[in-house]
């Protein structure tokens, strides 16, 4: 089992992020407005979790259809915003090609999968069910601002509210190791983070053109130690 079915498909996942319900409040409009689409588009929201940008996006008079592979949250997602969601693999999207305008891809949902073929089929496939001229907002943490945290932090436990973690990087230096233990329950993300270079490279062979650059929600510039890194890229 990849390390992703088993996190975002466990009980304790609510308790780990029970704060994204109110970050939710300020990324989702700020999101939106970067992802920048007429009323009317058909928005895939990829990977959805639970639906909680949801409402922010349909907000601005689009067709939102949400994705995720953890069936755990697509039934919340069911139970609180109803249904048009799909349980899917990123690797291979069950859409028809060209069907859709828009995708939000938030917070560093990419780069889960093991090999650099399985993540840019991810980016491949999101620019196929995109029409021509659709916009991909691929929302990832800048990388630089992560080796800094990382090395702050050391490799002691950190305790927070509902559970402890511990991070560190692969002998690599490509992906970022987070352990969690929420009680007796033990947690693993293993994340690839691109550099900005990998991951303008990634989206070109994909496709896409990149239209900006932002440096955080706020439509700041983007610079290296930025916090996140987003990209709006234009499907060719």
């Amino acid at each position: 089992m990849e390390w992703f079915e088993w996190d975002f498909d466990h009980p304790a996942y609510f308790a780990i992020y029970h704060d994204k319900v109110e970050e939710a409040r300020e990324e989702g409009p700020a999101l939106a407005r970067l992802l920048d689409l007429p009323p009317g588009s058909r928005v895939l929201d990829l990977p959805c979790g639970w639906g909680r940008l949801r409402p922010h996006l349909e907000a601005q008079q689009w067709e939102v259809l949400g994705g995720d592979l953890s069936a755990m949250n697509l039934r919340r997602h069911l139970q609180e915003f109803g249904d048009s969601v799909a349980r899917l693999d990123l690797r291979a999207l069950p859409f028809q090609s060209g069907c859709a305008e828009g995708i939000l891809c938030a917070f560093t949902s990419w780069g889960y999968f093991a090999t650099e073929a399985e993540n840019q089929q991810q980016i491949t496939e999101f620019a196929r069910v995109l029409t021509p001229g659709g916009v991909l907002l691929l929302d990832l943490c800048g990388r630089h601002h992560l080796e800094a945290g990382a090395k702050e932090a050391g490799t002691a436990w950190r305790h927070f509210e509902s559970y402890k973690e511990r991070i560190r990087w692969s002998p690599d230096g490509r992906r970022i190791l987070t352990e969690r233990r929420v009680g007796v329950e033990r947690f693993r993300h293993d994340i690839w983070i691109p550099t900005d270079t990998e991951a303008r490279a990634a989206l070109s062979r994909a496709g896409f053109r990149i239209d900006r650059v932002f440096g955080g929600l706020n439509e700041e510039a983007w610079h290296p130690r930025a916090e996140r890194w987003i990209y709006r890229a234009i499907k060719l």
